[in-house]
């Protein structure tokens, strides 16, 4: 049972926590040289009240959940205060090197690799214009403070709210009996969350990037329940309907159109029959028509390669084509949450 208390607790922190991101973003966008106006047709965007009003919506969505019994209120991840501010002053003396990058300051610094170095060409890139792309422990450590400053604090909640239709999934399942992976799990935040809610169930996180999935073994903890492992979407090292549950989340916009189509159908073959497969992305156009503005926006003022095709596509169709079929589906802020079946 949650209390009263328990609802306050929840509301104080969130409540925090977007006003420190705000804060970050506020400050970020007086450091950074502005970036030349686009020069292409931008659909209608919403009003910084509309956007705010939209995240406190999508916690209250969030309380009721909890307070329904599907899943417990999410622990404060990452919070001691130290970390915090030496995350955040990380993230300021980066500031720089960014604003460098988004004006063509700073280029050919990861240049294309080969796969003999076991990472695939569309990877070596500064997604995000973020120092060193994913290939170091300085990129692991600022990178939830960034993501947490461009959506001002509701990063976590739109990443959780995959939690929902594996709640309703779940019931009458026992969890000890089920295995569950996370695909380009990162820094392991969702994994975290997910491993709280349901520590019976084992899970597995995978990404390419060593210094993130060292940040995640430090963010999860030492559990025998989460194991991490280095690999490629595009190729899971799983047999054919070998998982109960599969998830990602913030992976499926950042990769080329033929890799994605292969991540989504590696996600159908290791699938068991009646398994889950929840993913977490953005918005797409249409999802929220008098939002498309942001989608036409987002690549231009972050470096995102192949966003602009993922946002004017449709993840049912491409599901589709993968063999999964839809059985959920909820806008969460920015963010867009899908659950297949096959």
């Amino acid at each position: 049972m949650v209390s009263a208390l328990d609802r306050l607790s929840y509301a104080a922190r969130q409540t925090a926590r977007v006003a420190w991101y705000a804060g970050h973003y506020a400050a970020g966008r007086r450091l950074l040289k502005p970036m030349p106006k686009p020069d292409f047709p931008v659909g209608p965007t919403p009003s910084r009240a509309e956007m705010t009003q939209d995240i406190r919506a999508l916690f209250a969505r969030e309380w009721d959940d909890i307070e329904a019994g599907l899943f417990p209120a999410p622990r404060a991840i990452g919070t001691e205060p130290a970390e915090v501010l030496r995350r955040s002053l990380l993230y300021f003396r980066d500031l720089p090197s960014v604003d460098a990058r988004r004006h063509g300051k700073l280029e050919g610094e990861l240049p294309p690799g080969t796969q003999a170095d076991g990472l695939p060409d569309y990877y070596r890139q500064n997604f995000h214009f973020q120092s060193d792309g994913w290939l170091s422990d300085h990129s692991a450590t600022i990178y939830d403070t960034q993501v947490e400053v461009l959506f001002t604090g509701a990063a976590d909640v739109m990443r959780r709210r995959a939690m929902k239709p594996i709640a309703e999934w779940l019931a009458g399942r026992n969890q000890r009996s089920l295995r569950g992976l996370d695909i380009g799990c990162g820094t392991g935040r969702l994994l975290a969350f997910l491993h709280d809610a349901w520590p019976g169930l084992r899970w597995t996180g995978l990404d390419l990037s060593p210094p993130y999935l060292a940040e995640a073994r430090r963010l999860i903890g030492r559990t025998a329940r989460v194991k991490l492992i280095e690999g490629a979407a595009e190729k899971l090292p799983f047999d054919a309907a070998s998982l109960d549950l599969v998830v990602s989340s913030f992976l499926l916009h950042e990769l080329p159109a033929d890799v994605r189509l292969a991540v989504l159908k590696e996600m159908a073959r290791v699938l068991k029959p009646g398994g889950l497969v929840v993913v977490v992305d953005s918005i797409q156009r249409g999802d929220l028509p008098s939002w498309d503005g942001l989608l036409d926006l987002f690549p231009h003022y972050f470096h995102e390669p192949y966003y602009a095709e993922y946002a004017n596509g449709s993840l049912d169709a491409w599901a589709g084509d993968a063999g999964l079929s839809p059985v959920a589906t909820e806008r969460a802020f920015l963010s867009k949450i899908a659950a297949f079946s096959r």
